[in-house]
């Protein structure tokens, strides 16, 4: 692996106008990025490494709802209080990350741009409406997660921007959120098959009023499962309705045959862990105080 020249920016303007030039590519944890070069899939001429950028860390709140930082470390988001309050479901998705010492690495720009179709921090941040913010020679822009990922390892972002933050809308009340995953392993491996869902019911608890569902690693990219929403939302929740809608998001699949699964295995549990999140999701609305 040739050795690439390092820059290491301090602030936003430094790193895009490094990343114009020829051959740049940006680096955050880099736990994605150096087995690609060691592959030989990414040859860098210059690695800008984005770490000593302050700005692209951390969580708060601002008016929009609750803004991450890129470099946001996955270890960060399991004991950061703003991310128990206002977004347990991610909290619970980066606890069965990895191992904790790519946790203690990974960012959550990182895991977003690397663009996996296993990707985790993109289903619980596809269910709740999640937007990305991007900086680029262009300037700033705000692209929704639902329209972040356009292939396997491929992004919306355009070449030199970076992806700054992911700003995630206030909670909704009377809102449960669940997960469901299936591996060998609860960590240290992808999954074979990942769904993240969130219901809003109605005052008297009986209707769904919103959802959203999420899938991964059954199609090209992490993708909402649009016909299991438009089942779930304005209709009275029952054991039957949560079974078609997880029919539809088994329909809605397109999964492949690969080393760790087949084609049909991946689109039979991804109607089972549709509904296993779903069912969970209503009961933890119902839980949560009007």
């Amino acid at each position: 692996m040739a050795e690439p020249q390092m820059l290491q920016p301090s602030t936003l303007s430094e790193a895009v106008k490094a990343l114009a030039g020829r051959g740049a590519v940006a680096m955050a944890g880099a736990t994605d990025l150096i087995p690609a070069m060691r592959k030989g899939e990414i040859r860098p001429r210059v690695l800008v490494n984005l770490k000593g950028i302050a700005e692209m860390t951390g969580v708060r709140r601002t008016r929009q709802g609750t803004r991450i930082g890129a470099l946001t470390r996955v270890a960060d988001l399991l004991d950061d209080p703003i991310v128990a309050q206002d977004l347990p479901l991610l909290a619970d998705v980066a606890a069965g990350f990895a191992s904790p010492q790519i946790r203690n690495l990974a960012t959550i720009g990182g895991n977003l741009c690397n663009a996996a179709p296993s990707a985790d921090l993109a289903l619980p941040l596809l269910v709740v409406d999640a937007t990305a913010e991007v900086r680029g020679k262009g300037g700033r822009r705000k692209i929704a997660m639902s329209e972040f990922f356009r292939g396997v390892n491929r992004t919306a972002l355009r070449p030199g921007e970076i992806l700054t933050a992911i700003v995630v809308p206030r909670p909704r009340r009377r809102t449960g959120m669940a997960h469901a995953k299936l591996g060998v392993r609860k960590a240290m491996d992808l999954a074979f098959v990942g769904v993240a869902a969130t219901i809003q019911i109605s005052p008297d608890g009986k209707k769904c009023r919103r959802a959203r569902v999420a899938l991964g690693s059954v199609a090209p990219t992490p993708r909402r499962a649009a016909k299991a929403e438009a089942i779930l939302e304005g209709q009275l929740v029952t054991s039957q309705l949560i079974d078609e809608a997880a029919e539809g998001a088994a329909s809605e699949s397109r999964p492949v045959t690969d080393l760790r699964a087949s084609r049909e295995y991946r689109r039979e549990m991804t109607r089972v862990l549709t509904r296993r999140a779903l069912r969970e999701a209503f009961r933890r609305a119902g839980k949560e105080q009007p």
